[in-house]
């Protein structure tokens, strides 16, 4: 499906000593009224977009029966010719533009990883259990809950972080499992395949909140509000070779549980490609399908929600594999190292941005449909 994955994790480490916009108290209300905005505003552009969709798959008066929820419900077979790209996530971190069958459920479970900083020692665990309903064809909403395992030591990025935040703390280690936070998802399809149009394209929105310091990656108690916007595109480039690109945007605020720490605000974006090939396929067997592939990220940080100043960038290239097992049940594992990346400014020459980002990031997803 193409429910969304830990993207806000993969962008949101914008804070660091001396690159913080920070918000006094006098404007933290207004601050927090003008992300409250932007978030409602960008609910109802959703809101807006979905209405067509969700006003033609409502229910409508007949003679002879009060709601034809079967219309809404009946899987919509393409037409003979459409170019086909197989249900369920086959290209690692990227999403495909997949959101299921009409009122079908859905769960996921899945397990990101993130390795490596500059110094020190440094691994971040997150998982999310999502539970997703297709409202129809076009439209589906997802729910998402989440826990963290953060475990580092000596990391001079992440102490300077705490050390720097209001009144400061010192830390020089930290070994802790704790409940994350909350998100909802709402994706609309805009183009479907058609004989002759092997593209598809869906939009997605993510707000997140978490009670942990996502922006650095601490794992420290904060509050931390975000907000993704996506863009799912995928196609079928030969009859077992298929790509898939997404782009993402996302803004956010934090403000850290230390005695005057101030908010602060960020935002990021995701842009990655992906190919996949199926290299074994066998209907009604117990595994149907299995895909090898590459993908490649590039991930950017700024200070401000409007992508005000550039603090840091990493690219990402990594191979995928996904297992499609019999009743639409999906596996997918995905590892990609960090290969190019530079942070502004960087608190240690290198070819890698290990300020805001990590050496490694890997993920294993599995997926079900809730029948």
């Amino acid at each position: 499906m193409a429910f969304g994955g830990n993207v806000g994790r993969k962008l949101l480490a914008w804070v660091r000593p001396g690159q913080s916009l920070s918000v006094t108290p006098a404007d933290r209300l207004s601050d927090t009224m003008t992300i409250a905005a932007r978030t409602i505003f960008s609910a109802l552009l959703i809101a807006g977009l979905t209405a067509p969709a969700v006003a033609a798959d409502l229910p409508r008066k007949a003679s002879v029966r009060p709601a034809n929820v079967a219309d809404r419900c009946a899987k919509v077979e393409p037409p003979k010719g459409t170019p086909e790209v197989p249900g369920g996530d086959i290209f690692g971190f990227t999403n495909p533009t997949d959101i299921g069958d009409p009122c079908e459920w859905y769960f996921a479970s899945e397990h990101s990883g993130f390795a490596g900083k500059r110094d020190g020692s440094f691994l971040a665990l997150f998982s999310k259990s999502e539970v997703a309903y297709t409202y129809s064809a076009n439209l589906a909403f997802a729910f998402s809950a989440f826990t963290a395992y953060n475990k580092w030591s000596n990391v001079s990025v992440l102490q300077d972080a705490l050390a720097s935040a209001g009144a400061g703390v010192t830390v020089t280690e930290w070994d802790k499992l704790a409940f994350d936070g909350l998100s909802g998802e709402v994706l609309l399809r805009l183009v479907a395949r058609s004989p002759g149009q092997p593209f598809a394209l869906v939009v997605s929105m993510e707000p997140r909140w978490s009670r942990i310091d996502l922006a650095n990656g601490t794992g420290y108690s904060a509050e931390f509000y975000a907000s993704e916007f996506k863009l799912f595109l995928d196609v079928a480039l030969t009859e077992h070779l298929f790509a898939a690109m997404n782009l993402v945007y996302v803004a956010a605020t934090q403000k850290y549980d230390i005695p005057g720490a101030n908010w602060v605000e960020g935002s990021g974006t995701a842009v990655s490609l992906a190919l996949t090939g199926r290299i074994h396929a066998a209907e009604k067997a117990l595994v149907e399908g299995v895909f090898l592939g590459v993908e490649g990220h590039l991930l950017s940080l700024f200070a401000g929600l409007a992508l005000n100043q550039n603090i840091g960038n990493a690219f990402y290239v990594g191979p995928t594999l996904a297992i499609a097992f019999k009743g639409g049940r999906m596996l997918n594992v995905t590892w990609t190292p960090q290969v190019a990346g530079r942070a502004y400014p960087a608190s240690a020459p290198g070819p890698f941005d290990l300020d805001n980002f990590e050496r490694h990031q890997f993920r294993v997803k599995f997926e079900t449909p809730l029948k």
